[in-house]
């Protein structure tokens, strides 16, 4: 049988599925959950008349299943039975009442209540459950499971903040709290939902402060998120036009905007300017996380706990000079490998492509069994990595060869260990060894090749507070063809002992990257005088809109500044509203905008984005004391 037809076939009974799934979904609450019609789009059942394989394949990819409807298909046994859960330090009872699910579980109040258990999210590590609130809030509950093992477990074991050496005990956290599972920092709609719908827009509460917080045009990832709305290129075909075709085709795109466009959504950092155009700089669309957490991330750019690729990628020499993207190894549209590989992970063509040297005599660069588990690339240079506090593995994109001595309290395990003392993931059988015995004959076979490179040095030095650490950090930012990353990193660690490096700190505000500029401005909140006031005020008319809201947060940090200095008063409060506008979802932007106009008597505005502050966080009780204060006083109801 022919390929195409087989295709077409399979695509016809994927489509025949999925209608039937479709037409037995549960009813739903509001919460985000209508379509909205977006201008130029015609929807991904448009692109699949043309496009037949591409569409079969999408629809078992994980950009299809980010986020799905709750259903008899993708609920967990225990929940089909109406089981409770341990996850310590609580529990959820489920429930199934005809085609709704609910979860009893403790609410805001301390008390056990249920919730409609509405969305599921993840497949492959863990699989959470999103409850849709009377009010049409989505929060993610409490209840995780662990996919491979069939394990329960809290979210509240994936928070940091425990402190001190005990990395593996979470940090305590009480009904009414911002990291309870009903809290601000559980909310689907502002912190998750960007990434997971397509089309995501911000929507207010109605009148009676219920009511979705945003529309989409479909949930999950869908054909037009990536390639732009398909209207225009629908008529460019159908009428045979000549010229451009007004589409964007991923695999012709440039390095950079082939990064930004996968980077949008798998790099970890805040989502400061809501729009992102193709090709633009990503670090002007989010705020990465950067190598300076030490419960995060390791100083050689491993994830510690779940961090997107985003920003171990950006510190690989694959990708900074060996120009590869997320789709030289991945295939959006979806495969039958896993994570989406176009090919098996096991085959070594997917590095030697490049690496054509050491295609030629594998052994003399691994010293292992050529046909063995140790030759093959991807275990050496690509371990799986412990995140999510034991609960999930994910692949080392950092891409880069094992190293010894690292300092800081927690690195990750490198590949030596990993491969030999049985890590998550890790290929079997192989025989057992220790640390010291691993590290030894890695130093025989490789020299200093095992030794941590110096920005690894300068930056593990700093992170584990060495006194003298500020020299490191001044000669990895001198160096401006350095990685942005790293060098964003040293300015990042560098700001936190700003007091001893003062005119340091102050030349970087004038750095010609807008990332480092942005971390040296975010330090001038810890130094004072007028020279600092006056790079403030340059910062807020700084061509970089991040650098700006920099600027703004960090001339309001205390709040002192601001009252003793009125021409910065006056110049952070438009950045601050742009800075909430462009993140209405965003309860603490508000909140900021809220004490500035409050330091500066605007009792009304101050009100105005209180308010909003209050409608994102139902549990903000000193804001909500505010507010009633000035309604009070400005007569309002």
């Amino acid at each position: 049988m022919p390929r195409t037809l087989v295709t077409v076939l399979i695509a016809a009974c994927v489509l025949a599925a999925l209608g039937s799934v479709l037409l037995h979904q549960p009813a739903v609450a509001r919460g985000g959950d209508a379509e909205e019609a977006d201008a130029g789009y015609v929807g991904s059942q448009v692109c699949q008349n043309c496009h037949q394989e591409e569409h079969a394949l999408w629809l078992g990819s994980s950009h299809f299943h980010t986020f799905e409807r709750a259903g008899p298909e993708n609920m967990p046994p225990e929940v089909l039975a109406g089981e409770t859960v341990q996850h310590d330090p609580g529990s959820t009872t489920f429930h199934v009442e005809g085609e709704r699910y609910y979860a009893e579980t403790i609410g805001a109040d301390g008390k056990p209540q249920r919730f409609h258990l509405t969305h599921v999210v993840g497949r492959i590590r863990v699989r959470m459950f999103v409850a849709t609130m009377p009010d049409g809030r989505q929060q993610v509950l409490p209840a995780m499971l662990e996919v491979p093992t069939g394990k329960w477990f809290d979210y509240t074991k994936l928070l940091f903040g425990a402190g001190g050496e005990d990395w593996l005990t979470p940090p305590v956290v009480k009904p009414g709290d911002g990291s309870f599972w009903t809290g601000t920092q559980r909310s689907w709609d502002a912190r998750c939902a960007y990434c997971h719908v397509s089309g995501f827009e911000f929507r207010r509460p109605g009148p009676d402060g219920t009511g979705a917080r945003y529309q989409r045009r479909q949930l999950g990832v869908d054909c037009e998120s990536c390639h732009g709305p398909g209207a225009e290129h629908v008529e460019f075909r159908e009428a045979k036009l000549e010229g451009d075709d007004p589409i964007v085709a991923y695999d012709e795109l440039a390095h950079r905007e082939a990064l930004g466009m996968c980077l949008q959504c798998h790099l970890t950092g805040e989502v400061l300017a809501r729009s992102f155009e193709l090709g633009g700089d990503i670090f002007e669309h989010k705020d990465p996380v950067l190598l300076v957490d030490p419960e995060r991330i390791d100083a050689a750019g491993r994830p510690l706990e779940l961090i997107y690729d985003g920003t171990p990628m950006s510190v690989s020499r694959c990708v900074s000079e060996g120009k590869i993207t997320c789709i030289t190894c991945h295939d959006p549209h979806g495969s039958s490998q896993p994570s989406q590989l176009r090919d098996d992970p096991s085959n070594d063509k997917l590095c030697t492509t490049c690496h054509e040297d050491v295609a030629k005599d594998i052994a003399a660069h691994t010293h292992h069994d050529p046909a063995g588990s140790g030759s093959r690339c991807v275990n050496c240079h690509m371990p799986f990595l412990s995140v999510e506090r034991g609960h999930g593995a994910v692949a080392d994109h950092s891409i880069s060869t094992p190293h010894f001595g690292l300092k800081g309290r927690r690195t990750a395990q490198n590949a030596c260990v990993w491969c030999h003392q049985a890590g998550l993931n890790a290929p079997t059988p192989v025989p057992e060894l220790d640390a010291a015995a691993l590290e030894k004959q890695a130093r025989a076979w490789y020299g200093k090749g095992v030794e941590p490179k110096p920005w690894m040095q300068a930056l593990g030095a700093a992170r584990a507070g060495e006194p003298d650490s500020a020299g490191g950090l001044i000669a990895l930012l001198a160096d401006p063809k350095e990685n942005r990353i790293l060098r964003a990193s040293a300015m990042q660690l560098l700001g936190r002992q700003a007091e001893r490096s003062p005119l340091a700190v102050l030349a970087y505000t004038r750095d010609e990257d807008s990332l480092v500029r942005r971390h040296a401005v975010t330090a001038l909140a810890r130094l004072e005088g007028e020279i600092v006031d006056q790079a403030l005020l340059r910062a807020l008319r700084d061509e970089s809109g991040f650098v700006r809201i920099a600027a703004a947060r960090a001339a309001l940090e205390g709040w002192r500044r601001v009252q003793q200095n009125p021409e910065l008063l006056k110049a952070i409060l438009p950045v601050l509203t742009r800075d909430a506008e462009d993140g209405p979802e965003h309860d603490m932007r508000w909140f900021r905008l809220g004490a500035a106009r409050s330091i500066a008597g605007d009792e009304a505005g101050a009100l105005q984005a209180y308010e909003r502050v209050i409608e994102l966080d139902p549990f903000a009780i000193n804001t909500a004391k505010e507010v009633e204060r000035l309604r009070k006083k400005l007569g309002r109801r």
